[in-house]
């Protein structure tokens, strides 16, 4: 038998297998159903020049070659809200798809959108005219802006439909700041979408209280999840909030079903109250920041590629730096009787605590003084670095972040004196290019004095679930 095709057969077998057990993540590119529709999903694609353009384009070729239907953005197309960088965006998807279509004529839906960097005021300032600033910035004129670049009609929420051998599938956007249109949109055309097929909903924020639960930055006000509750086949997808998707909680279902789309750009995390909240940080707890630490942000360009099966969407993640996968596929059940494996109570149960490998520790040291700006440096260390190895995964549950605390060790007792919170350096990167370590700092304004101090980390995975300590050496003594 030809190898490739004995590799097929066994790949099937294993597919089938896995389906029995109800199979809800999967090896990446894995067959599974006959394939109705494809989307390439992307957000925050930030365009702002030539370079920042060919990292569209790229992938925008990938997603052609994946033989797509449709490609979404979820907003952030021009990062500065000026006119010549939506038109770099235009440039960018006719050049990989002219009058809408691959090379060899097949159609490819455009489904992109305003988000709030398209029509912000960043350079309003730079524009001394009136008639200067309307001519160069989105803002004044976004219906003329949309209409000129990408050839098609603008309203601030629109529906496109795709039409396939089983089904019509239906896209609804909403353009930043749109979202409260959504109601009445659905109000009005609600029972024209075919129940037995989901369909798409994409805006720039994400919907209140779904994926990422209610810390998550950039939530909306709450009008589109009250108005897609009714609607158990809607999927919404969102971004803004350039959150990676490496992050499991990415997926959340409820009433519907919400995801967030990452970022083309950069990636972020939540950094608020992590110690390493910005690269100047060292050991002070800042307000909230939304970007990661700068040497980080050419690894986070990440998107999404859905393929709509009769009972199931495969959701791969895609990394377009390293050109590989972010972790298995998702497999998302869809249909009326459709279980709805995401629900956040179902997984916490199941996930694992990354643990760190055999025999590791921690290691203490003061820190070089650091001058803050416009201040000069003062003359004797004012932090002290803590510094330990990668923690290990555990059944595919990856370390989002360490536990970092300071304890007090006197006379055979022990006392928690600080804790820091400490992002991973590489929860955003691909599995096979993670295993940096950690580090963290703490002031020693915030440490007691005169007392023997033992620095204790914890691994923590996404939802929260924490991993075996491993300690400090010896004594540290502020």
């Amino acid at each position: 038998m030809d190898i490739s095709r004995k590799r097929f057969l066994i790949g099937s077998m294993a597919v089938a297998a896995a389906g029995a057990r109800r199979m809800f993540a999967a090896p990446a590119g894995t067959v599974c159903g006959t394939p109705r529709l494809k989307v390439g999903v992307l957000s925050d694609i930030h365009v702002r020049d030539v370079i920042t353009q060919m990292v569209f384009i790229k992938a925008l070729k990938w997603y052609r070659a994946q033989g797509v239907d449709a490609v979404l953005v979820a907003g952030d197309m021009a990062d500065h809200g000026l006119v010549f960088q939506l038109q770099l965006v235009a440039d960018a998807w006719f050049k990989v798809f002219p009058e809408n279509k691959t090379p060899d004529g097949r159609p490819v839906t455009q489904l992109l959108q305003y988000g709030n960097h398209d029509v912000a005021n960043w350079k309003e300032k730079d524009f001394k005219a009136p008639e200067e600033r309307a001519a160069k910035m989105i803002k004044f004129d976004p219906k003329k802006r949309w209409e000129d670049a990408f050839k098609e009609a603008y309203s601030p929420v629109f529906a496109k439909k795709i039409e396939k051998s089983n089904g019509c599938y239906t896209f609804i956007g909403a353009h930043w700041p749109g979202i409260g249109g959504l109601g009445d949109w659905l109000k009005a055309h609600g029972k024209e979408i075919d129940p037995a097929l989901p369909f798409f909903y994409f805006q720039h924020s994400h919907p209140k209280d779904t994926c990422y639960g209610p810390w998550a930055w950039g939530h909306d006000d709450g009008a589109s999840t009250k108005a897609l509750t009714p609607f158990p086949n809607a999927i919404a997808l969102s971004g803004h909030s350039h959150y990676t998707l490496t992050d499991e909680r990415t997926v959340w279902q409820g009433a519907f079903t919400s995801i967030g789309t990452s970022s083309l750009s950069y990636t972020s995390l939540d950094y608020n109250y992590r110690e390493n909240a910005g690269p100047n940080s060292y050991g002070r707890v800042p307000k909230r920041t939304r970007q990661m630490d700068r040497l980080n942000t050419q690894e986070g360009k990440q998107g999404m590629l859905f393929t709509v099966c009769d009972d199931h969407i495969r959701i791969q993640r895609r990394e377009f730096v390293y050109d590989q996968t972010l972790g298995d596929d998702w497999i998302l059940p869809v249909g009326k009787a459709a279980e709805r494996p995401f629900v956040y109570a179902k997984r916490i149960p199941v996930r694992t605590a990354p643990e760190f490998p055999q025999g590791a520790s921690v290691k203490v040291a003061l820190l070089p003084p650091k001058a803050e700006k416009g201040k000069p440096a003062p003359k004797d260390p004012t932090h002290v670095g803590v510094t330990f190895p990668a923690a290990e995964t555990r059944n595919k549950c990856r370390v989002f972040e360490y536990e970092v605390q300071a304890v007090v060790v006197e006379d055979d007792v022990e006392m928690v004196a600080c804790t820091r919170r400490a992002i991973a350096p590489d929860f955003h990167v691909p599995a096979s290019k993670a295993g940096r370590p950690g580090a963290c700092a703490f002031a020693l304004a915030d440490l007691p004095k005169g007392v023997h101090l033992r620095f204790d980390v914890r691994p923590i995975e996404c939802f929260g679930k924490k991993g075996a300590p491993i300690h400090s050496d010896g004594a540290f003594v502020v």
